[in-house]
């Protein structure tokens, strides 16, 4: 065992699934440690979840007894031969399958050469394919083996993933026609297991988002992905940039909004992003064409925000606040970014964002219908959400002023002037 192996099983073995795993394997389980877990012990990071193959017709008896042994329960995922068996244990899962070919070819059936690196347990023996090592010291994305991306596509997305998530990582240069290759075959891949990836990524830190987005656009996967003109494309990318947050679906809606409203609300619906994902992204770009106060100053410069402009715009953005000031700094002009800022200095103060989005009306709902001449409808509707608004912004404060406003609304069916400057 080299120096490098013996300190990440030092830190691996210090992890409380890992000692739960090797106190469960006995000798005929022949259980390994592989994966993401062993990797992030080599490069000194924050472990997620364990993945741990079994020998044939040994996972089920194992994982059972892990599960037993942890006070939890086995969740199997996919169907046999390769399903995974999921034991779920302080808040992460340990992943369970079997070998598959024998153990050394197992290890080549992983994406890269870094995710292929192995402990067995509970011994701490290290194993890994020809040159795993090397990689990782290197910081070299590489597959094991020909073919790897082109078994199954999700690998490019995958790849393109571990370089926003693994700092100073590049992929491999023997392995870009193959990527190139796979790219193009994307679109067969479940557009769930597709959209798992592609949370991952856009999840990450904005720098090294934006570095993987541009790699899946140099090889082509994008375009794959998101069937539009390649300056499209781009323009969405540099939209991403400039999201200064970790949401991924922000991220998507950026992404997607060179595109037009109509065909992004078709690829969201097609890459099956969840109904609340969809509802928010229709919000975002209508927002980004409807932006409160827009319009110029007495010398032809577009006008600072008003306190109406950040009341209008938080009580239309909800209950999207957060989400939708974000999208905003990063699509809107100077004007707009400066509206955002504006709402998002007062989205902070809990007490000041429940006064406009919930304002209390200093009058009852009668006597707002009574001077409104209105019954129940759509006019009715209209008028009390104006009326909100203008004790959102300030506008009306107290009775009196509330009661000239209805009755100004009343009588010329327009806005009536502002009574509080």
């Amino acid at each position: 065992m080299t120096a490098a192996s013996a300190r990440a099983w030092r830190r691996l073995s210090r992890r409380e699934d890992v000692a739960l795993a090797s106190a469960c394997a006995g000798p005929d389980d022949r259980v390994r440690a592989v994966g993401g877990a062993v990797r992030d012990a080599f490069l000194g990071r924050p472990g997620g979840d364990l993945d741990l193959t079994a020998a044939p017709g040994r996972a089920g008896a194992f994982a059972a007894r892990l599960a037993a042994r942890a006070g939890s329960r086995v969740v199997a995922v996919g169907a046999a031969p390769r399903s995974i068996l999921k034991v779920p244990f302080h808040g992460r899962e340990i992943d369970v399958w079997e070998e598959e070919g024998g153990r050394d070819a197992d290890l080549l059936r992983r994406d890269l050469t870094i995710n292929a690196l192995a402990f067995d347990l509970p011994s701490g023996a290290f194993v890994s394919p020809p040159g795993a090592l090397e990689d990782l010291r290197r910081r070299r994305l590489r597959p094991p083996r020909r073919g790897v991306f082109l078994e199954d596509p999700l690998r490019v997305l995958r790849a393109a993933r571990f370089l926003a998530q693994l700092q100073g990582f590049r992929v491999a240069t023997g392995a870009a026609s193959e990527i190139r290759a796979a790219a193009k075959s994307l679109r067969k891949v479940s557009e769930e297991r597709r959209l798992v990836e592609l949370d991952k990524l856009l999840a990450a830190p904005p720098r090294d988002r934006d570095r993987a987005l541009r790699f899946l656009e140099r090889i082509g996967a994008l375009q794959t992905l998101i069937r539009g003109s390649a300056p499209r494309t781009r323009r969405g990318i540099s939209l991403v940039r400039r999201l200064e947050s970790s949401d991924p679906r922000v991220a998507r809606a950026l992404l997607l909004f060179p595109q037009g409203p109509k065909r992004a609300g078709d690829f969201l619906r097609r890459w099956k992003t969840s109904r609340e994902e969809q509802r928010l992204a229709s919000r975002l770009f209508a927002l980004a064409s409807g932006v409160p106060g827009k319009g110029r100053g007495a010398r032809g410069a577009p006008r600072p925000p008003t306190r109406r402009d950040v009341a209008e715009l938080l009580r239309l953005s909800s209950p999207f606040e957060a989400e939708s000031l974000l999208f905003l700094l990063a699509v809107g002009d100077a004007r707009t970014r400066a509206l955002a800022r504006a709402a998002e200095a007062v989205r902070r103060r809990p007490a000041a964002l429940r006064r406009i989005l919930k304002p209390s009306r200093p009058l009852p709902l009668d006597e707002i219908r009574s001077v409104l001449s209105l019954a129940e409808s759509p006019q009715l509707g209209a008028a009390l959400a104006a009326f909100d608004l203008a004790l959102a912004a300030g506008e009306i404060r107290g009775e009196r002023a509330a009661r000239l406003w209805l009755a100004a609304r009343a009588g010329s069916g327009k806005r009536p002037p502002r009574l509080v400057p």
